[in-house]
């Protein structure tokens, strides 16, 4: 941002010359880690920005083509030079694919509209989802595959391929994916100008961890050139500040104590177990919605809005409300995408449940390759079923006011927060023994709840909570740009001090970089 920041506020009034250098600096913000997979982005890039024109039923030049051609080519080249020797077959590679694409393309030329728009769309999902499936399920379901013909009797050789996966690829193919399917369905008009598009799909704040944008809240904010003030630019450090507070000071100083408990390193007893779970619970969460506020803080002082991509989620009293709240963006991309074209919950109550129960089932494997996210997903589906079918989310809604209604609330919050909490053992596990071993202690009985258990955790968590606690009553997620300017001001400083005094411990990577 040093270097990044000042050369944006240069060249901000200029729209091409914004979106290039925007481009550039997300280029090299991903690339830092390995360039080689920078060749991916532009791969999404070049057939996402063909695949929504062709699929909105938008003429598909060959001039079109052979600048995205160009585009593709043009990163695999440059990424190559910055790139560890021995990784010149990637060229070929790289011609092959993109004359391969050309070819059939041309061929869509040759259909009638309806069926040359569905080809372009499935070129874009087939493109995107190929990426994903191979670079992050090749792995999991080769190694399933593998155990299961095991225990049949039968014996076949391991490959030696192991694949790496690249950070953030389930979030920008997503993204690109939901660009050509709005596009076909007629929610987006996509525009012509490559430059736009490439800034807006590797945008940095939000590149490698989301939120997963829909293209017509952000992709015109690259069309046009954006009004900047100081008020945004203060506003928008103090959203980064109290996610960097989020991150450093909650999630990275309370992260120990989950680590202990499930590498099989604490005591054993159930109060230990517990502050295990109830540490990664907030460890997740400070984690994930600590990043992104940073990514609208960041975004916001470059002049961009980005979604809100979670609001207050540990306050839900229903499943239903807790996905509401929770990685809003996935939610609401699994809901559109998924569960509203399997028929939602119009096709009758069983199938209801079915879309429910697929729809969480794909979401837990969206989060990683391994048999724990399907599990934890399938007992998001479980509850959401479950809360569905003795309409538990109607007794919320009519809760009355007054004491009756307060006994209500809490009642459903305490039992929603307890399932998700013990849930959270399956997302965090290794394997499904670890996870179920840290749940039998931690049901298994009342020892081990003390101060000494619970009071690293809780002394982290505890003015997140007041915290979250006003938002919630005040109905405003952003506390530090709330009040006058000295109150701004003050809490300001006072975060950045406990930023700074409290941020001592050794660093943890970001969960979400994994998914």
């Amino acid at each position: 941002m040093l270097v990044a920041y000042p050369a944006f506020l240069v060249v901000r009034r200029h729209l091409t010359l914004r979106n290039i250098v925007l481009c550039l600096f997300s280029y090299v913000f991903y690339g830092w880690w390995d360039p080689r997979f920078l060749i991916l982005v532009a791969v999404s890039t070049s057939v996402d920005y063909m695949a929504a024109l062709g699929a909105a039923g938008k003429l598909v030049s060959w001039t079109d083509r052979w600048k995205a051609a160009a585009w593709l080519i043009g990163v695999t080249l440059l990424s190559l030079l910055f790139s560890p020797p021995g990784n010149l077959w990637i060229v070929p590679a790289a011609f092959g694919g993109t004359a391969a694409v050309l070819g059939v393309t041309a061929l869509f030329d040759r259909m009638e509209e309806r069926r040359r728009r569905v080809a372009w769309l499935c070129l874009s999902l087939f493109t995107n989802l190929g990426i994903l499936a191979f670079f992050k399920y090749f792995n999991f379901f080769y190694q399933s595959l593998h155990d299961a013909i095991s225990l049949a009797g039968l014996n076949i050789p391991r490959l030696g391929l192991e694949v790496v996966l690249p950070v953030g690829l389930s979030f920008y193919t997503f993204q690109a994916i939901s660009r050509t399917i709005d596009s076909f369905q007629g929610r987006y008009d996509p525009q012509y100008s490559l430059v736009n598009y490439a800034a807006f799909h590797a945008f940095f704040p939000q590149l490698v961890a989301g939120p997963i944008e829909r293209a017509w809240h952000l992709m015109p904010q690259f069309e046009r050139i954006l009004p900047l003030d100081m008020n945004m630019v203060w506003s928008g450090l103090r959203v980064f500040i109290w996610g960097l507070y989020m991150k450093l000071v909650i999630a990275d100083n309370i992260a120990p104590v989950a680590n202990q408990v499930f590498a099989g390193h604490s005591d054993g007893s159930a109060g230990a177990a517990m502050a295990g779970l109830l540490a990664f619970t907030f460890q997740i969460y400070c984690d994930f919605a600590g990043y992104s506020n940073m990514a609208r803080g960041v975004a916001r002082m470059l002049g961009f809005d980005l979604m809100v991509n979670f609001n207050l989620p540990y306050f839900s009293r229903t499943p239903s409300e807790f996905w509401q709240r929770w990685h809003i963006s996935l939610s609401q991309w699994l809901r559109d995408y998924l569960y509203i074209p399997l028929g939602g919950n119009r096709a009758g109550v069983s199938k209801t449940y079915r879309n429910l129960m697929l729809t969480m089932l794909l979401g837990g494997l969206w989060h990683g390759a391994a048999w724990t996210f399907v599990v934890w997903g399938a007992i998001h589906g479980g509850i959401l079923v479950i809360f569905r079918f003795f309409k538990i989310d109607d007794v919320a809604k009519d809760a009355p006011n007054g004491p009756k209604g307060w006994v209500i609330n809490i009642g459903l919050w305490a039992a929603t927060m307890l399932l998700v909490v013990l849930a959270w053992a399956f997302f965090r596990a290794q394997n499904l023994g670890e996870a179920t071993r840290v749940l039998q202690q931690a049901v298994g009985g009342l020892d081990g709840y003390s101060w000494a258990t619970f009071g690293p955790v809780i002394s982290f968590i505890f003015p997140l909570v007041l915290v979250e606690a006003w938002q919630r009553w005040k109905k405003n997620i952003e506390f530090l740009n709330a009040g006058p300017f000295i109150v701004r001001y003050t809490t300001t400083m006072a975060t950045l001090l406990a930023i700074i005094a409290l941020s001592a411990s050794q660093a943890q990577p970001f969960i979400y970089f994994n998914f």
